[in-house]
Order: C-alpha cells, then sequence, then structure tokens
C-alpha cells in the first residue's frame, strides 16, 4: 500500500503511514514502529523512510510505520504547552490499523464484525516500538517513563526526560537504545530496568538485567543517526524484545525468533479438503529429539489462537513449541478457518471449524509420531472456546485441555443467561457422555484484570466452571453475585488451594490455584482455575507451563477411560 497521510478528526491531528506492500491479513505477525518527528511534511518522513532505510526494512519485516505530527514542530514533550501529547499518543497508536478514520462495524457484541477484520492490518500490542529525533526524543522518553503500558522499546537520539516527566513516571521497565542522552535520563532508565551487569563493545555500553536480560539499557556518544544504526537497533533490540500485558504496566519478555524455531509451514493447504472441503492454514513445530525418530510416539499439543490473531502470533504469544521442544512434544498452531475467529459456538452460518480440528488431529497421527493417547488442546481467549468445544463434542480424541482467559459463554462483560447456542454446544456435549461418560480434566488460566474478576454468580466464568463440574462429576456450589463476591475473587475456592511464584524471570507474578475433585469414592483432580494476579487479557510467561504440568499426566484410552501417570 505504501505511503498514506491521514487525519484524525476526533483530536484534530494527522499523521502518515507506511504498509507494507503485502496482503492485510496473512500467517505473519505485524509490529510496528512510531517514529516521533519535529518535521510535518512529507519531505521528513521520506528521510527516514528512504535514507534511513526504514522502507526497506519495512517490507523486509512485515512492519507497520507511524510518523504522527506535532502540533506547531514541537512535542510537548516538558508538558509547558496546551497540547496534551500523552493523551494524542494513545489515539495515534489506534489509528494504526487502517488508512481512514472511520469506525469499524462490529458485532452486537462490540467485536468487529468478519468484514472489518478482513479489512485493517493488525500490528499486535506487544511489539510496539518507539524512535525520537529532536523533540520527539524527549517525547519517547517522557511517553517510555509515563506511559510504558504501550511500549515495548523505545531508540532516541538526544533525547532527555525533564523534572516534571520524571514526577509524573510510573517506574515500569522499558528497554531503550539511548544515544547522547543526559546522565540522568540514563540514570532512569537503568534503574527502572533494574540493570546490573555492563558490557562494552563497538561504541555501545549495554547494561542488562540478570534475571530478565531483556531488560537493557544501550548507550552510545557522538554516533550518528544512519541506516546502519536504525538496522542495529532493530536487530539488537526491537527484534528481540516485547511487552506483555501480565501486570498493570505491562511486562517485559524475550521475542523468539520464529526462522530459527524450525517450523514446518502449510500455508493454504488443501490436504484437508478431502474432509473439510476447504484449504486451510497451520504451522508443526517437531521438537529436535523427535526428528530423529528414535523417541517413538510423543504427545500433541494444538494451541488455538485469539480472535482476529494468526499463528505466528499465537507461537509468539504461547511460546508452546519452546516448551515441546525441552519436553518432547508437538507442536501444532493452526488458524481458523475464515482467518478471524473459531466458531466455537456452532454459529450455523460460519465455518466447521470443529471438524477441521478433528480432521487436522487425525492427519497428525497418520503423519507425525504422535501418541493419541496424549493429544491435548490449548488456546487463548476465542481459541480457548475452541478449544473446550473440541473438548466437548470429541471427548474421545482428548486427554486433557489447559485453555487461557475464554470471556465465553454468556456475554463478555456482566451477569447474562446462557444463550440457545450455549446450551445448544453444552447439550451435545452431555449427549455425548450418553456414549460414555467421559471426565475431561481442566486446567484454566484466568487473570485478575481481566473483565470478569472477581467471579460472581451469571458471569461468563461461573457459566464456564460449572459446566466442566458437572462434566467431571464435581459438586456445584453457588457461585455469591458481584455484590458480595468471595473473598479468593476466585468465585469459588477450591477443596485444595495454593498460592505459587513460579517464574525466575518476574519474582512478583503469582497465581491462586483453586483444586477441584470429582465427588466419587476416589476422588480425581479435574478441574483447576488458577488465577494470576495483575495479569491482564493475555498469556504470562508461566500460564503454559503450568498448564502443560498438569495435563501431560493424562492419558485418553482407546476406550474412553482416562489413565493418571504420576507426575512425580
Amino acid at each position: 500500500m505504501g505511503l498514506v497521510y491521514k487525519k484524525l478528526e476526533k483530536i484534530g491531528r494527522s499523521m502518515y503511514l507506511y504498509f507494507p506492500e503485502q496482503e492485510r491479513r496473512t500467517a505473519f505477525k505485524r509490529c510496528s514502529i512510531t517514529i516521533l518527528r519535529d518535521g510535518e511534511d512529507e519531505a521528513s518522513v521520506r528521510y527516514f523512510l528512504d535514507e534511513l532505510g526504514m522502507q526497506k526494512l519495512a517490507e523486509e519485516q512485515e512492519i507497520i510505520l507511524s510518523f504522527p505530527n506535532p502540533e506547531n514542530g514541537r512535542w510537548n514533550y516538558d508538558f509547558s504547552g496546551e497540547t496534551d501529547d500523552l493523551t494524542a499518543f494513545h489515539d495515534f497508536q489506534d489509528a494504526m490499523t487502517k488508512e481512514d478514520d472511520k469506525p469499524l462495524a462490529t458485532r452486537p457484541n462490540g467485536i468487529p464484525t468478519y468484514e472489518a477484520m478482513l479489512s485493517v492490518w493488525h500490528p499486535m500490542n506487544d511489539t510496539r516500538y518507539l524512535v525520537g529525533t529532536g523533540s520527539g526524543a524527549h517525547m519517547v522518553c517522557t511517553l517510555a517513563a509515563c506511559v510504558a503500558e504501550n511500549i515495548a522499546a523505545i531508540f532516541a537520539v538526544g533525547g532527555r526526560l525533564c523534572e516534571e516527566a520524571r514526577y509524573q513516571a510510573v517506574n515500569a521497565a522499558v528497554p531503550a537504545f539511548l544515544v547522547d542522552s543526559d546522565r540522568k535520563t540514563q540514570n532512569y532508565f537503568n534503574v527502572v530496568n533494574e540493570t546490573e551487569w555492563k558490557e562494552t563493545a563497538d561504541q555501545i555500553t549495554v547494561t542488562r538485567n540478570k534475571r530478565n536480560p531483556s531488560q537493557c539499557v544501550m548507550n552510545s556518544e557522538n554516533m550518528q543517526l544512519s541506516k546502519e544504526l536504525v538496522n542495529r537497533v532493530w536487530e539488537e533490540l526491537f527484534s528481540v524484545t516485547r511487552r506483555t500485558n501480565t501486570s498493570v504496566y505491562g511486562d517485559v519478555e524475550p521475542k523468539p525468533d520464529m526462522k530459527k524455531a524450525g517450523f514446518e509451514l502449510y500455508l493454504d493447504d488443501d490436504r484437508l479438503e478431502e474432509k473439510v472441503k476447504v484449504k486451510h492454514t497451520w504451522f508443526v513445530h517437531v521438537p529436535s529429539g523427535v526428528k530423529d525418530g528414535t523417541s517413538g510416539r510423543v504427545p500433541l499439543m494444538l494451541f488455538f489462537h485469539g480472535g482476529s490473531d494468526n499463528p505466528e502470533e499465537a507461537a509468539q504469544m504461547s511460546r508452546f513449541h519452546e516448551l515441546g521442544e525441552k519436553e518432547g512434544f508437538i507442536t501444532v498452531y493452526p488458524w481458523g478457518t475464515d482467518r478471524t475467529q473459531w466458531n466455537s459456538f456452532l454459529a450455523p452460518d460460519g465455518a466447521d471449524d470443529i471438524g477441521y480440528t478433528v480432521a487436522l488431529i487425525q492427519y497428525m497421527k497418520e503423519h507425525y509420531p504422535v501418541d493419541p493417547e496424549r493429544v491435548y488442546l490449548s488456546g487463548f481467549s476465542n481459541g480457548a472456546g475452541q478449544a473446550q468445544a473440541v473438548a466437548m463434542l470429541h471427548p474421545e480424541l482428548i486427554a486433557a485441555i489447559c485453555h487461557i482467559d475464554s470471556n465465553w459463554p454468556g456475554i463478555r462483560n456482566g451477569a447474562s443467561e446462557l444463550t440457545e447456542q450455549d446450551k445448544y454446544l453444552f447439550g451435545l456435549a452431555m449427549e455425548k457422555k450418553k456414549e460414555y461418560d467421559y471426565r475431561m480434566p481442566v486446567w484454566y488460566t484466568y487473570g485478575s484484570r481481566e473483565i470478569s474478576y472477581p467471579i460472581y454468580y451469571h458471569c461468563s466464568q461461573q457459566h464456564q466452571y460449572d459446566f466442566w463440574k458437572a462434566y467431571n462429576h464435581i459438586r456445584i456450589e453457588e457461585t455469591p453475585d458481584l455484590s458480595k463476591p468471595d473473598p479468593s475473587g476466585c468465585g469459588v475456592p477450591g477443596q485444595i488451594q495454593q498460592r505459587i511464584r513460579p517464574s525466575a524471570r518476574h519474582p512478583e507474578h503469582y497465581y491462586d490455584v483453586q483444586r477441584f475433585y470429582s465427588d466419587e469414592e476416589h476422588p480425581v483432580n479435574l478441574y483447576n482455575l488458577a488465577m494470576m494476579h495483575d495479569k491482564g487479557h493475555e498469556v504470562a510467561d508461566k500460564d503454559p507451563e503450568l498448564g502443560w504440568n498438569y495435563v501431560k499426566q493424562f492419558r485418553r484410552l482407546p476406550d474412553g477411560s482416562l489413565k493418571i501417570v504420576s507426575n512425580e
């Protein structure tokens, strides 16, 4: 598409956008770089695109470039003028998805329509980077200090923090590459990133956090802004850093190198077409220890992306394939049939994503060394609904599930009765149990900054866990209403309650785990709610590992029963 000039009528501002000359919606992840400069004309944009090589970088790495225009040729980095550039920054960030300023058409639940999703670009929130020169460099430092939750890393040439910015700072870690910054600014970023050890090479001093090396500050003096420097910032900082919504101001995480992961890519592939009539896309990761063929049959984990996401975004978000490399299981990241969302609620006019998943599992069993007794499902958000739907309708194929952040069934925000469509799916699941009284082990992760926290009567979380408790013969206790929720925040406390802190990289992260057991002669722990405190709608560092450590003990035997193998 190239360079676009865009007016933001709502705030009376303007910007330039550069979109790669590629399809809007592909199976691969898009990130964004926002460049703050003092100019307001196209020539100032062309300097970055042409002289500094950012157009070529955008095309090669599928990056969306944003060039917000300052007012009166200057950014209000010191809070001295009338312009509120901190607030405007959020509007500029939101405007990166499309070239016009028209609102997106939405469904009754507030989610954009299928056509609207296909019409926009999709830069992910965890990979937003800032570049600044002139007063824009000062503004970049101010934004990193004051609205850190929206920023993965910054590059500032000559940037400094004014006293007011340090006063308003949220003191959250933001990795930074600083050229010719003053000592106070360097010290601020070293303090918030908790850097401990230093190394110097090629005119650049790098200080890092030992616990989380992604939290780093790179400093240099007298380096000229050049194409080579821009590429270096990309390679050494932006391309390896992301920011997740797993605390109030977000957390710095490493960004996996997807090219080095060794995925097998099935793009618009027709090998499932005989069963589901439509071409599909999915990514497969086989651990290096399995590729030589000596490991025998191994587990299979399918992770379903969230609404509007894609396979590469799901892989970076969950990193299940990295866990699979260590634990010896194959990971698959499928893309929904319509490339926007999973038809997990069986809308009659929607795609047959259940049939697609079943066909994909069968294909994996036939062409990879998959143990049919150890097939597991996970997914995020809309993908968590897909994981549950497949497990409900085809429990004979699935040993256990460990889904994340499912705001289904019911409305996303508030109390509601189940819809007829939700009742239909639940009814099919219970009808299936008439063939055999299946059990489905569940490990479910949710966040305390999600929309249904604390969990209350008739919210989506209560509908969800009461179904699984009934399914697994677990005694159901009434969930308190919103006026007086249970002090645990988790709706109904489990028979066993645990508080765990599993992350070495983020020791402040903690989960309250509620464990529920079947009401039988020999009780089995078949439902678990792991509530991570301060997590928003996101996959946290340890969410996948906690889920895997639970589900891996279960096997689905050919007769439909479960076998439990000790984790010890």
